[in-house]
Parts: structure tokens; sequence; C-alpha cells
């Protein structure tokens, strides 16, 4: 009896070996098929993993997403991963056809998707509000609205649930890391008294031309206007002052309208930026061009027309006006 009692538990542990082995060889063989194997989904895809979401949800944002076709595929990868496998939250780019194991190292390693966001140069704070506002995947209000010109024009790469504050805060930083260096590099004997009124000149000069190699030309015709006393007579300053938006075209009654922008009526630098200017426009003010030139206005193709006398400027003035004519006929 004793000998049969051994033999029959000699064969219940080598089952329950061959059982274990067995399924371990299973879940080896499903590791490879379907942990390594490409996923069922065809394009790429993002997943957002919100701080406290578990992995009941995980999971369920990956089938929704069809990374995975069944909800046990993510269990049974977690239980294999065991306690190394940390889901982190953000959002997450999966690779089309990329396997549930790469997936799940994206999200344990936590590398979010970077997101970019283009400030344009010359645009106001108000348009770039506009656009973090926009932004879906951007979290919180903005508190502090910042001064205008105070933002520089650039791509920014941020995470999903940045604040939009923050990626605010970010903008102002860079202009005033940016200003510093570009102000002691300035010309000697500049009608420009702080680095404040260097940017809003340069605000000036943004909207003014948009050919990048008039820029000094426009801000040595400024600044001779403020050494001898002149109005700039800015047409985007005006319109600034009367509705805040400054690239529009411009009507006669807007001209009319005194404001503290209006540079047709002040004397000096408006009261603010109206908008927020690039490198070169910032450059181009700290180093103006040397020129002679008091006036100038549109060609009509693009490009200005400078003068350094007001008969010379009236008649580039009627050239442009003929040009505009011949070309609405």
């Amino acid at each position: 009896m004793a000998s049969r009692a051994v033999r029959y538990l000699i064969r219940s542990v080598v089952g329950a070996v061959v059982i274990a082995g067995l399924a371990t060889i299973g879940l080896w063989s499903w590791h490879t098929k379907v942990l390594q194997a490409p996923g069922p989904h065809s394009s790429n895809v993002f997943i957002v993993v919100e701080p406290g979401d578990g992995h009941t949800t995980i999971r369920w944002h990956l089938k929704r997403a069809g990374v995975i076709t069944e909800l046990f595929h993510y269990d049974l990868a977690k239980f294999l991963a065991g306690d190394s496998y940390l889901p982190k939250a953000g959002e997450y780019l999966v690779p089309a056809g990329a396997s549930l194991a790469d997936t799940l190292a994206l999200i344990h390693q936590g590398k979010s998707h970077q997101r970019r966001l283009t400030i344009i140069e010359g645009m106001t704070v108000a348009e770039v509000i506009g656009l973090l506002d926009d932004l879906s995947n951007l979290t919180g209000e903005i508190k502090t609205v910042p001064d205008e010109g105070s933002l520089l024009p650039e791509t920014y790469f941020f995470t999903y649930g940045t604040s939009r504050q923050a990626l605010l805060d970010r903008m102002q930083q860079q202009r005033e890391m940016e200003l510093i260096e570009a102000w002691v590099d300035r010309s000697a004997d500049l009608p420009l008294r702080t680095p404040q009124e260097a940017v809003i000149l340069a605000s000036i000069v943004e909207l003014e031309t948009g050919d990048s190699e008039d820029r000094r030309e426009v801000a040595g015709v400024f600044v001779n206007r403020l050494r001898s006393g002149m109005r700039l007579q800015s047409d985007p300053t005006v319109l600034y002052g009367v509705d805040g938006n400054p690239s529009r075209p411009i009507r006669k009654s807007d001209l009319k309208r005194q404001t503290a922008w209006n540079t047709y009526f002040i004397k000096g630098l408006p009261q603010t930026a109206i908008c927020n200017p690039s490198r070169d426009s910032i450059e181009a003010v700290l180093q103006p061009a040397k020129t002679p030139n008091m006036y100038f206005v549109s060609d009509g193709k693009g490009g200005l027309l400078f003068a350094k006398t007001l008969d010379a400027h009236n008649e580039n003035v009627r050239l442009f006006r003929k040009r505009q004519a011949a070309l609405a006929q």
C-alpha cells in the first residue's frame, strides 16, 4: 500500500510539473504571437492616460483605439511584466502596427508625445491667448495676461496636460532672454531709453514691412523721426488703438480717432507695443540703417519706396495710387 501511495504521489507531482510546463510554454507562445506580434491597428493612434487612470481604464483605451482586440490581452501582458510595469500619465502616439509590448513600454517609460505650437511674428497677445484657449490638450486658465510685445514668436513644444499659463510664461521668458542679449549689442546714440521702448518700435516695424530686407531701412526712418521730433505716422498703430487689430485695412475714420496709439496725433512712441515682434525686427531697431530717408510708402508690389523729402514722398504716393488704380481696372 505504501509503495502504491508513493507512486501515486510521484505521478501527481510529475503531472503538476508537466501541466505547469505546458502552461509556461503556452504563455510563452502567447507572448510571442500576441505580445510581440504587430498590432492590429493600421494607422497611428493617440492614447491618453490621465493622472490616476488604473489598468482597467488603460486597457479600455487600448481596445477602443484598436491596439488590442481583447481586454485580456492587456491583463496577461501586465501579469507577465509583473511589478516592473508602471504606467505613467501622458499622451502617447502609438505607431501603426506597434506591438502590445512596444505600446506598454511607451506608457511605462512615460514617452509622452511632443506637440508643437507656432507663434507667428506680428501676432498680438490676444491672438496668442486665443490659440492657447483653442488647444484642448492644454489645461487650466490664463490668470496673468502678459504685456503686448512680451512674447517671443517661435515654435514651442509641449506635452499633453501642460498648463496654458506655463506655456505663456515660457514665451515671456524666451523674449526676455533674447531682448537682454540684443540690447547689449545696440548701436550708440539711439533715441530709445529702455529695452521696452525697443520692443514698441520693433512692433511697429514688424507690421510696416513683411520684407526682411527693408526692416533696417524702415527702422532707420523711424529712428530719424524720433530724433527730429517728427510724428511716426504709422497706420498699424492707429488700428491697434481703435480695435486691437493692427493688421486689417485702414479707413479714413480710423485716422481721426485720437487714442494713445494714434501716431498721427501723439509725438514719440505709443504707450505699448502693438504686436509681438520677431527677432529680426528687434535687431533692426537696435541696429538700424544709417539713412537720410524720412518717409516710405508701399510700392504696390510687396516692397517699399523711400524718400528723403516730402515732395519726393508725395510723388511715390502718386505712383502707388496709380498702380492701385491700374490693378482695380
